[in-house]
């Protein structure tokens, strides 16, 4: 069988966890084949049409055209799914019938590249993972050195390289310069994580000022001079005044959870659901009083630190995934804007870990990390509910970094 998409072997930069992952097939307990639509360039397409084999027929019979404009889109089809679980055509027994039978270079773009995302920037390729994959969110998060960033060559289709360009009038040499101090900073355990959350966020308000005032020139004084606070104590100091208001972060993270909804095709995230539902004290419908809602939520946070004594950099790790694959400050609108996005997914995943956590039985690192997958693969795979949930916070008041204090402060 000829090669479809040819693939080169290339350096790039990635956290350790990166490196050591390898997906784990039938013994996935949350495949990644089912529960969403497969979409399929319009290379591999035209080849699925052309290729007489036994493992494309049930899958063309499921195919829909998407793009009729003959764009070389990765959109330019999609694989239709099946059963209650919404399983895509070609899994058999848990392996892909086209990469078992034709090899991995005949598999979609978006199935060769997944979990992994690949970028370029300012000549530098990098490789992250989201933590939607399982086996992908235990490595990220039980290893204290998964963060350790290493140089390591990896196979890459041309067509899965997300190229970076200038963003906000920075330039891809000084936005590298940028997301190291900002990686730097989320890694100096001194400070509590809820405090170097709140750093970040006043950073990204003063790069954001900076950058719409056209002074992307003074960034590395801008740098320095943070350097130079941060280290005084001088901003820190500011931050032992604030008080956290728990009822707000319970209030606030629990009525995003609630909008999307308890209903999944996949036994194991509703068995998940399910059990944070059980925890919070909800209803059969999801439905929970705010007094009930805020006690879980601060029972839990006391025990949730109980549950990560083993493995404290759990949190830390999520964030420093998200930061690093979302290409944080740069990530969106604005610098702030992309810290507040960092901000949503935080809170929420913060309430859900404590709810977790909310119980007399031991919690399991594993059952955290579960949460995490659940967390990322229901609530960041679906860019609707990503955007509803920032908009959410500048709705209801909470979008200023004098508020955020507080939603972060535990």
């Amino acid at each position: 069988m000829p090669i479809l998409h040819r693939t080169r072997t290339l350096p790039a930069l990635m956290p350790r966890f990166v490196q050591r992952f390898s997906c784990i097939g039938p013994a996935c307990e949350d495949t990644c084949c089912s529960g969403w639509k497969v979409l399929v360039d319009k290379k591999t397409y035209k080849a699925y049409r052309k290729e007489a084999a036994p493992a494309l027929d049930r899958l063309m019979a499921n195919m829909i055209r998407l793009d009729d404009q003959g764009s070389d889109s990765n959109a330019f089809a999609a694989i239709g799914t099946l059963g209650p679980q919404k399983q895509c055509p070609a899994l058999d027994d848990g392996i892909c019938s086209v990469q078992a039978s034709l090899g991995e270079s005949y598999l979609p773009n978006v199935c060769h590249i997944y979990p992994r995302t690949n970028r370029r920037m300012d000549g530098q390729i990098e490789q992250m993972i989201t933590l939607s994959c399982p086996e992908a969110a235990r490595l990220a998060l039980l290893a204290e050195d998964a963060f350790d960033f290493v140089e390591a060559p990896i196979q890459l289709r041309e067509s899965a390289m997300v190229e970076v360009g200038t963003c906000y009038g920075v330039t891809p040499a000084m936005m590298a310069e940028v997301r190291i101090f900002c990686l730097n900073l989320m890694r100096t355990r001194e400070l509590a994580l809820w405090q170097r959350l709140a750093l970040l966020g006043t950073f990204c308000e003063a790069l954001t000022l900076t950058c719409a005032q056209n002074r992307q020139a003074d960034i590395p004084v801008l740098i320095d001079d943070f350097m130079r606070a941060v280290g005084s104590g001088e901003l820190t100091a500011t931050l032992d005044v604030i008080q956290p208001d728990h009822d707000a972060q319970a209030m606030v993270f629990a009525t995003l959870w609630a909008t999307k909804g308890f209903e999944s095709t996949s036994p194991f995230q509703q068995g998940l659901m399910n059990q944070i539902s059980a925890r919070f004290g909800a209803d059969a419908s999801g439905q929970v009083s705010a007094e009930a809602l805020v006690g879980a939520y601060r029972r839990g946070l006391v025990r949730l630190d109980q549950a990560t004594a083993q493995t404290p950099w759990l949190l830390e790790n999520y964030v420093m995934n998200e930061m690093f694959s979302q290409l944080v400050p740069f990530g969106g609108l604005t610098p702030y804007d992309s810290f507040l996005q960092l901000v949503a997914r935080f809170g929420l995943l913060r309430l859900l870990l404590a709810i977790q956590c909310n119980t007399e039985e031991e919690v399991p690192p594993v059952m955290l990390t579960s949460t995490v997958q659940l967390h990322c693969r229901r609530f960041q795979h679906d860019p609707n509910y990503a955007r509803r949930v920032k908009q959410s916070l500048y709705e209801s008041g909470w979008a200023e970094m004098s508020k955020l204090y507080m939603l972060l402060r535990t």
